[in-house]
């Protein structure tokens, strides 16, 4: 036997599980018994198929089949040995004992290999070209051992050439008007030119899939072969690109009944290839029954409320002029379906030019002239009735003939009065890139009042999981004991022990925290990760395009998952993993963090 290396190996094996990506083999003029040629048709008389061990080289092994068809001709039985067309591409010769077991019939090459009586091990000899590994041809000395024991007689069948070559044309399928959220079992199909029965896709996935509908959206699920696994990375279907987690894609589909356009990609490093496949998906559609989504009750009427409004300055615990004169000390709340919608009365509103309330929507409900002033109405249409919510009331006020105009910054509170936010709670930050997330984060109650923010200085490890904690809130547990940390306060303690016990922290070692130490910008990296990770989020498996990223695949992934969402950034092409992390990146790091967590629990 030829020995060969094993690069040679390695390229045979990768160019062979490549061979999916090749439509099947056409029907064999060979397919087993007799064939007899009559026109342009193929007659197939009653055949049989016997079981055989294949003792091959190993880069063959998976790729030579352990059955197939026994013909008997002339009183010799054969072996009908099917490759695949990738196989037999790279086929010269086949012999046995010296004699000629291939022929070409039809521009196909067709092996039958002879069998003994007795059905002895039969040695085959493939000489076999491998361009990829040199110019020169190469013989692989197979071994087939017949099973007398497992040849079976073959279904009779007679097909003409055109009956097997039978088209599949899509046509578009059964419409569903609304379908009841749930997972279904489907089939699918790949289609190539509106041609169904696509082998060189179907080939690697499972032809059963999941259905999913989720308030009248749709999604598939389909499943990777384990043969392609380490072939297909990931699926584009209707233009939604989804990478592959365990063999598994999930991808959102604008319609159930139609074709549409998809690609897989395949890459296999030993042949140099990293492409996209297309195709058309659809699913068939023919046998499938959906149930249909119940109507959705009508809501019940729901009956408005008073509520006391308080009007502040902007920025401050005042109240505004605003309050009474101008903009009414009740409002009349009803709740809707997707939040409330709250009516805030101007008994002036002649003087009044425009209201806007940040983050809702506004509109004009009623007008009524009252005496001498003119009454408006405004809804506000809210999400949450509990915030308290910017706005700008802008006034031509005609005051014993003299008039002037003036715009209002305001908040408002609705129901019992809460603390307000402030626009500037720190003296040090009024000219900082980041004055806007420090502020935000303040609000929250993630940083505490103090004169100064000292956004130009380092992160101690003990503050970032202080930070962290009170905009998670979590009690958790730790997983280590920490010896370091006892002389801090009690807030400090809980938080890096929640943290720790959330897996989003670790200690420097079994005992110690390092609490004083400085967070470099890579360790924040990883937390944030870690966190969005407990929430649901799901990697895309991009990588970002930093000259310096760390090699540690954990941080490095982190890094680009949070670039790719916008939480974290780099400069002049670098991530600077190794410096350490100023208050002021923390508060923007912070700050965008809670947006993509919101994002992630919608």
């Amino acid at each position: 036997m030829v020995k060969k290396s094993k690069a040679t190996k390695a390229v045979l094996a990768s160019l062979l599980v490549t061979s999916a990506i090749v439509p099947a083999m056409a029907v064999s003029a060979e397919v087993g018994g007799e064939t007899t040629r009559t026109g342009e048709a193929t007659t197939t008389a009653a055949a049989k198929t016997i079981d055989f061990k294949v003792d091959a080289p190993e880069s063959l092994q998976r790729f030579i089949p352990t059955t197939g068809k026994l013909v008997e001709r002339n009183g010799q039985q054969f072996i009908n040995l099917e490759l695949s067309d990738a196989v037999l591409g790279m086929v010269n010769s086949v012999t046995v004992a010296g004699q000629p077991a291939m022929a070409e019939f039809n521009g196909k090459k067709h092996i039958n290999i002879p069998v003994t009586a007795d059905y002895a091990p039969v040695e085959v000899t493939l000489n076999m070209t491998i361009t990829f590994v040199g110019k020169d041809p190469v013989d692989y000395k197979v071994t087939l051992t017949p099973d007398a024991k497992s040849i079976k007689e073959a279904t009779e069948t007679t097909k003409t050439i055109e009956e097997a070559k039978e088209e599949k044309i899509f046509k578009v399928g059964k419409t569903f008007d609304s379908v009841a959220d749930g997972t279904y079992d489907i089939k699918w199909d790949a289609y190539k030119d509106k041609v169904g029965n696509y082998k060189a896709i179907t080939s690697h996935f499972s032809p059963d899939a999941k259905l999913i509908v989720k308030d009248g959206k749709y999604s598939v699920q389909l499943t990777i072969t384990e043969d392609s696994k380490a072939m297909v990375p990931d699926v584009t279907i209707a233009g939604k690109n989804v990478v592959a987690k365990d063999g598994i894609v999930t991808l959102e589909i604008p319609s159930i009944s139609d074709l549409h356009e998809a690609s897989v990609h395949v890459v296999v490093p030993a042949m140099n290839m990293d492409k996209p496949y297309p195709f058309g998906f659809a699913i068939e559609t023919a046998n499938l029954e959906l149930p249909k989504a119940e109507a959705a009750p009508a809501p019940a009427p729901v009956e408005a409320t008073k509520m006391p409004v308080t009007v502040f300055k902007d920025g401050t615990k005042e109240q505004s002029i605003m309050q009474g004169t101008y903009l009414a000390n009740e409002v009349m709340v009803t709740s809707t379906e997707g939040g409330y919608d709250v009516d805030v009365t101007f008994p002036q509103g002649q003087w009044l030019n425009d209201f806007k309330v940040e983050g809702a929507t506004v509109a004009l409900k009623s007008e009524e002239t009252v005496g001498k002033n003119t009454v408006q109405i405004y809804t506000i249409s809210l999400k949450d009735i509990n915030e308290i919510y910017n706005a700008t009331v802008d006034l031509t006020v005609d005051a014993a003939g003299v008039k002037y105009d003036s715009v209002h910054k305001v908040q408002l509170q609705f129901g019992e009065k809460k603390p307000v936010p402030v626009a500037a709670p720190f003296k040090d930050i009024a000219n900082n890139g980041n004055k806007d997330a420090i502020v935000n984060l303040f609000n929250k109650g993630i940083f505490i009042a103090a004169d100064n923010f000292n956004p130009g200085n380092n992160v101690k490890r003990a503050q970032f999981a202080l930070m962290l904690n009170r905009a998670l809130k979590l009690d958790v547990p730790a997983k280590a004991a920490f010896t370091d940390i006892v002389k801090y306060d009690d807030e400090a303690k809980k938080a890096i022990n929640a943290l720790n016990g959330y897996g989003i922290i670790n200690g420097k070692t079994a005992t110690t925290f390092a609490p004083a130490q400085d967070v470099t910008r890579k360790q924040a990296a990883l937390m944030i990760y870690r966190l969005l990770e407990k929430n649901g989020y799901t990697a895309t498996g991009e990588t970002a395009k930093f000259s310096d990223m760390p090699k540690e695949v954990e941080a490095s992934k982190a890094i680009s998952e949070l670039n790719k969402l916008g939480i974290i950034s780099g400069f002049e092409g670098k991530f600077n993993p190794e410096n350490k992390l100023t208050r002021s990146q923390m508060a923007k790091i912070l700050n965008n963090t809670l947006t993509v967590v919101e994002g992630l629990k919608k």
